[in-house]
Order: structure tokens, then C-alpha cells, then sequence
């Protein structure tokens, strides 16, 4: 049995391990057939009033009511659930947090668990939860465009889903295969991470006003895995705009802007790994490291 037992676990991961690159080939495949049908990518994130950039606080200065569909939720009839995308409503309020919530058809389905954005290896995913392992690449680097709670909370522009993104393909000057779009999170804070249940999940809006931040996106700021917990083990929105992991040993998964779905070591130099991110710095030379 001591020797049989290390074997199945390995053997069951490698399953899950396969399992998750299916869910994020799936999940890329959608947002490449939404990019097919509207000539850009959907938005990270999308708001009901425009957004300067070029303001240093453009991501504090809005109200919740302006909150509207991620890229998760406008995605939905590319992963054959047309009848879930119909049943939002798009021109309402989005829920963000399950203490912040939306117009009431819009948080009832916040809080319907969605398996397409849960990876089995995950101790979060379960069919009472409604996480979400799959965030958007917003960008990289070490300067946020927009900061709230500083250094807490981040937002960045220089990726391919960001808040009220309208990235194509056009876009990506360093090479679809060279550049991060979806990754793999343990770090969206799920029912049991804070005493009081208060919870992100897939279909979290972004919000905009002074405890500002993007909830089903994030940055490949800090090092992957390098905070130590999880969302259903510590109140991590903090931390899970600013990184990527998972429970995957060594890494994570990444979606390319290609389709393609690579595992990528938490070792890797941290200056590659900011570059990946970026859709347009022309570097790093040669791409990912294979």
C-alpha cells in the first residue's frame, strides 16, 4: 500500500491535470469564436460608462451600479450555454461580491455554480460553490495602471482582457503563441475564506469605486503560487488581482492567445513571466521558454 498509494495519487492528478487543459482550451476556444463573430476579444470586464486610462484614478472614482458582464458571462454561448447567457441581464447591474450585489436576475445566477470555470484539482470547486479557477490576463509587469488599497489591489491595461478591453487579434504584436490570455487561479475568494462568507465567484462584475478591483481578472505581477493560501482558506482579495496558481504541483496552466494551453513552472524568471503578459512590448525575445 506505501507503495501503491503515491502512484494513484499521481495518477489521479494527472487526470485532473488533463480535465483542467480541457476546460481552458474550451474556455480559449470560446473567447476565439466570440473574437470570430465581433472582431475583438470579449472585455475583461465591461462598465456602463466609459473609462480615461489616463487618469490615475479611474479605478475608485465609479459606483457599483455601473458594474456590468464579464468576459466569463459574455462568453457563455460559446460554451453551449446560450440559455444561462439569456437568462442575465445586460443592461443592469452586475453582482461583484455576494455582499455587493447586483439587479436580482443578475445575482441569482452570480451564485449558480458553473463547472466550466472549475478546475478539479482545485479544493474550491464542488458543486456548492460557484468559484472561479480561470481569470482573465489583464497584463503584466511591475506598474499597475490603476491602484486601489495600495499596493493591494491592481489593474493593468497592457494584456488582453482588461476592464472595457477592446483587444483583437491586431492587438497582439508579439505573437498569439508568445502571449498569456487565460490563467489558472486558486486565489478568487470563495464562501469559506473570510468568517462573514462573503465570496467572488465566476460571474463577479468588476468594481470601480474606492475598494475598487477586477474579480475575474488578474496580473502577472507577483510570482505564481507565491501567496501561500488559497481563497477558501484566506480572505485573498488582496492578493488575486496581482497573481496567478494552483494546485497543480510547480505551476499552473495558461491559455496563449493562440489556443494553445502550456503549463508553466512557478520558477520561471519573473522578468519572462511579466513579459508573457504583456501583448505588445516585443519581448521577451524567442517567446515562452519551453
Amino acid at each position: 500500500m506505501a507503495l501503491l498509494l503515491p502512484a494513484i495519487q499521481a495518477a489521479r492528478e494527472a487526470a485532473r491535470r488533463t480535465q483542467c487543459v480541457d476546460n481552458l482550451k474550451q474556455l480559449s476556444l470560446a473567447v476565439h469564436t466570440y473574437h470570430d463573430g465581433f472582431r475583438t476579444f470579449p472585455s475583461g470586464s465591461l462598465t456602463s460608462v466609459p473609462v480615461n486610462y489616463a487618469t490615475s484614478n479611474w479605478c475608485s472614482t465609479g459606483s457599483t451600479s455601473q458594474s456590468r458582464a464579464p468576459w466569463t458571462v459574455l462568453i457563455l454561448p460559446y460554451i453551449e450555454k446560450t440559455a444561462q447567457h439569456e437568462l442575465f441581464d445586460f443592461a443592469a447591474a452586475f453582482t461583484s461580491t455576494s455582499n455587493v450585489p447586483g439587479v436580482a436576475v443578475n445575482d441569482a445566477q452570480f451564485k449558480v455554480n458553473n463547472g466550466s470555470f472549475q478546475c478539479p484539482s482545485d479544493r474550491n470547486s464542488s458543486t456548492d460553490n460557484n468559484n472561479c479557477c480561470y481569470f482573465g490576463v489583464q497584463g503584466g509587469g511591475t506598474t499597475p495602471r490603476c491602484v486601489t488599497l495600495a499596493p493591494n489591489r491592481v489593474f493593468y491595461v497592457n494584456g488582453v482582457l482588461f476592464h472595457n478591453s477592446q483587444c483583437g487579434m491586431r492587438d497582439v504584436l508579439d505573437g498569439t503563441t508568445n502571449v498569456f490570455m487565460i490563467g489558472e487561479t486558486k486565489y478568487s475568494l470563495t464562501k469559506g475564506g473570510r468568517s462573514d462568507g462573503f465570496h467572488a465567484g465566476w460571474a463577479s462584475a468588476t468594481k470601480l469605486d474606492g475598494w475598487g478591483m477586477p474579480l475575474v481578472l488578474a496580473a502577472a505581477n507577483l510570482p505564481i503560487n507565491s501567496y501561500p493560501l488559497d481563497g477558501g482558506r484566506a480572505d485573498t482579495l488582496n492578493y488575486q488581482s496581482r497573481l496567478f496558481g494552483s494546485f497543480h504541483p510547480g505551476g499552473c496552466q495558461f491559455g496563449l492567445c493562440d489556443g494553445s494551453v502550456r503549463f508553466v513552472s512557478e520558477t520561471l524568471d519573473i522578468n519572462v513571466y511579466h513579459q508573457v503578459a504583456v501583448r505588445d512590448d516585443e519581448l521577451p525575445g524567442g517567446g515562452l521558454p519551453q
